[in-house]
C-alpha cells in the first residue's frame, strides 16, 4: 500500500496494450534521390520524410493562416524538441527529470504490423476496419519511412472513415469526447474546452481541430513522435485530475466495445442512455459515479471490495 502515492491501484488495463507501442523507419531513411511517387518499385525505395511532413522548411500553402499555420507550428515544436524534454507519462518519481536522450525505438517488420494494429484500434475506437478500406497508401509511407507515428495518426484522423463515424454521424459534444479520447489519450477537463473546440470546428474546420490535437504541447510530451497513443488516465500520473479517471471509464465502459457503438445503445444495462457520455457530467461539474459490470461474481475480490465501499459511502451521502 505505500506505493499508491506514486502509482494508484489500476483498475482493468492501462491501456488496450500492455505497454506503450513505438516504431520509427524515418532514422535510417532519408534519400533525397528517389521517391516511389515516380518509381514503380517504390516499396524499396528510400524514404523521404521532408517530402510527406510538414516541417519548418516547408512552403505554407495559399490558403494557410498567417498567424497560425501548419508549418510556423512545426517551427515551434522543432526549437521545442532541441531542449530534449522528457516524453511520457510522469509521476512524482519521475517528474523531476529534466530532459531525455533520444531513445531509439524499433524499425523491424513486427514491430510495425503492432504499431499500425495498435494505431487502428486506438484512433478508430476499437472499430475494426475491413481489408478493403484499410489505407494501404499510408501503410506503405509509415513502412518505407516517409512519415512517423505521429502523422499516420494525423493521417487516419483526418481519413474519411473516421469522419463518417466519429465527425458526420454523432453530434458536435460527442465527437470532441472521442477526439480527445483517441488523440491525446484522455476526456476533455471541462465544458469550456469542448466549446472551444466546437468553436473551432464551426470556424476554422475539422481537419483544422485535428491538427491543434495533434501539434499540442501535450501530444509532443505525452507520446513523441514514435509512438502510438495510448488511454493515460487509468492510473495517477502528474497533472491527471479525478475526474479524468472517472470519464475515461465513462468513455471506454468495456474493453470490446467499440466507440462506434456506444452512442447508440447501452453497453450497460445501468449506463446512461444519450449519445454524449459527458455532457450532463461536464456542464453540470458534477462527476458522474463509475458505472461496474452486473456481473460482479467475475470480479477480483478487491474491486468487490471497492465496489462495496463506493454503496457504503453513497448511503451515508443520501443520509446526511
Amino acid at each position: 500500500m505505500s506505493s499508491i502515492p506514486f502509482d494508484a491501484l489500476q483498475f482493468g488495463a492501462r491501456s488496450m496494450t500492455e505497454s506503450k507501442i513505438s516504431y520509427d523507419k524515418t532514422r535510417i531513411s532519408g534519400s533525397t534521390k528517389a521517391s516511389y511517387i515516380l518509381h514503380s518499385k517504390g516499396g524499396c525505395m528510400p524514404g523521404q520524410k521532408n517530402l510527406f511532413t510538414t516541417n519548418s522548411r516547408t512552403t505554407p500553402g495559399l490558403g494557410s493562416a498567417v498567424g497560425s499555420n501548419p508549418v510556423t507550428n512545426a517551427f515551434i515544436l522543432e526549437r521545442y524538441l532541441e531542449s530534449q524534454p522528457p516524453i511520457g507519462k510522469k509521476y512524482p518519481k519521475s517528474q523531476r527529470d529534466p530532459f531525455t536522450y533520444d531513445e531509439y525505438v524499433p524499425n523491424d517488420d513486427e514491430s510495425l504490423n503492432l504499431a499500425i494494429k495498435a494505431s487502428y484500434r486506438q484512433v478508430f475506437g476499437n472499430f475494426f476496419l475491413m481489408e478493403s478500406e484499410k489505407p494501404i497508401e499510408l501503410e506503405r509511407r509509415l513502412r518505407n519511412g516517409d512519415i512517423t507515428i505521429k502523422e499516420f495518426i494525423r493521417l487516419l484522423a483526418k481519413s474519411t472513415f473516421y469522419r463518417t463515424h466519429y465527425f458526420e454521424n454523432v453530434n458536435q459534444q460527442r465527437c470532441i469526447e472521442l477526439s480527445f479520447k483517441h488523440l491525446l489519450g484522455r476526456p476533455p477537463f471541462s465544458q469550456a474546452e469542448v466549446v472551444k473546440h466546437i468553436e473551432l470546428i464551426h470556424s476554422e474546420g475539422f481537419d483544422y481541430h485535428i491538427d491543434s490535437l495533434i501539434d499540442s504541447l501535450e501530444y509532443q510530451e505525452s507520446f513523441g513522435q514514435f509512438t502510438v497513443p495510448y488511454q493515460r488516465c487509468w492510473d495517477s500520473p502528474s497533472g491527471s485530475r479525478t475526474s479524468s479517471f472517472i470519464n475515461t471509464s465513462l468513455l471506454t465502459r468495456s474493453f470490446a466495445t467499440s466507440d462506434n457503438a456506444i452512442h447508440e445503445r447501452k453497453t450497460l444495462s445501468n449506463a446512461t442512455g444519450g449519445k454524449s457520455q459527458l455532457l450532463h457530467n461536464l456542464s453540470g461539474n458534477r462527476p458522474n459515479d463509475v458505472i461496474f459490470p452486473e456481473h460482479a461474481k467475475y470480479l477480483s475480490n478487491e474491486k468487490k471490495e471497492y465496489m462495496k465501499a463506493m454503496e457504503d459511502e453513497s448511503l451515508i451521502d443520501q443520509n446526511l
